[in-house]
């Protein structure tokens, strides 16, 4: 399976093509026995991809077709994370625990950390039910995706899309340090996420030099949602020390929350600065050139040429 576009497809054959590889995996983790969290992690993903190639070609799959898919992926996600909150902030809190290992003491923060287990623990036929719901819908899915209709062969396919996502993550970029506020990191954390997969389908065009930048991507889109994670985690732990006679550990716990997220920040911005230092015009000027480029490689025959 193969999350990118191939130069012997048209780009309505690799949009199918990707759809349906990314809802049969999604299908194949909902199946999973053991490891819930881990299915669940999986089958969200699959569907965070499958957004992402939606808003690609946005502009070729017309209105309607696009807001059902988009909405129907996104309902899914929602559905899945909600049952799967508590894993993730035991996620993070192992993070903050590995980060800042040096300065607290082996069982540190043991006492949330077990709520949070036993919480995720809890859960376990919510998880199951929503796997089984999700499951149903992959096959409404699957049905929908048949019916698309993409008949650009060029970048203009994928033009409108791929500068979108460029500008509206640069966008937010500057609106998330000039507010400094957790729901407009999130925006750009978001924007930011699908602005990468959307290199990820485009990395055929010049697979060395769009790897290293999807993984330039990929790495501010992890300092984005540790941040993002560690504010939820935060507003945990600060709505459970009201409830604890000790609340002067829950202080030092906000306290490395907010360090961390300080550290994370300033990680961001100076990749966010690098990631989009082109404006919109120049970016999009120069994928289309990259894109001629790896069009008329695919027709060429060397041999011939030579």
């Amino acid at each position: 399976m193969s999350y990118h576009f191939k130069g012997n497809e048209s780009v309505g054959e690799a949009v199918e093509r990707i759809a349906l590889e990314q809802l049969d995996r999604a299908l194949e983790h909902t199946r999973a026995k053991a490891k819930l969290d881990d299915a669940i992690h999986d089958v969200r993903i699959c569907f965070k991809k499958l957004r992402g190639l939606v808003r690609l070609v946005r502009d070729e799959l017309g209105n309607s077709p696009y807001k059902t898919a988009n909405t129907s992926y996104r309902d899914i996600n929602r559905q899945l994370s909600t049952v799967r909150d508590s894993a993730a902030l035991t996620e993070i809190l192992n993070k903050l625990h590995e980060r800042f290992s040096e300065e607290l003491s082996a069982d540190a923060f043991e006492t949330f950390g077990k709520q949070l287990a036993r919480d995720q623990l809890g859960r376990q036929a919510d998880k199951r039910k929503a796997l089984v719901e999700v499951r149903k819908k992959i096959f409404v899915a699957r049905k929908r995706i048949k019916k698309w209709k993409i008949k650009g062969h060029n970048f203009s396919a994928v033009r409108e899309g791929l500068t979108r996502a460029y500008t509206g993550g640069r966008r937010r970029f500057d609106k998330a340090y000039a507010k400094q506020t957790v729901s407009a990191f999130h925006e750009w954390r978001k924007e930011t996420k699908y602005f990468w997969y959307h290199i990820k389908l485009m990395r055929e065009l010049w697979p060395g030099q769009l790897k290293d930048f999807a993984d330039q991507i990929k790495t501010l889109v992890d300092y984005l949602s540790d941040d993002h994670d560690l504010a939820l985690l935060r507003k945990r732990a600060l709505a459970v020390s009201k409830n604890e006679p000790e609340g002067h550990q829950f202080e030092a716990l906000l306290a490395l929350i907010d360090k961390r997220r300080a550290e994370l920040q300033t990680q961001a911005v100076f990749l966010g600065q690098r990631i989009y230092a082109e404006t919109p015009r120049d970016f999009q000027r120069r994928f289309y050139e990259y894109w001629q480029a790896w069009r008329a490689e695919e027709k060429t025959d060397p041999l011939a040429a030579t």
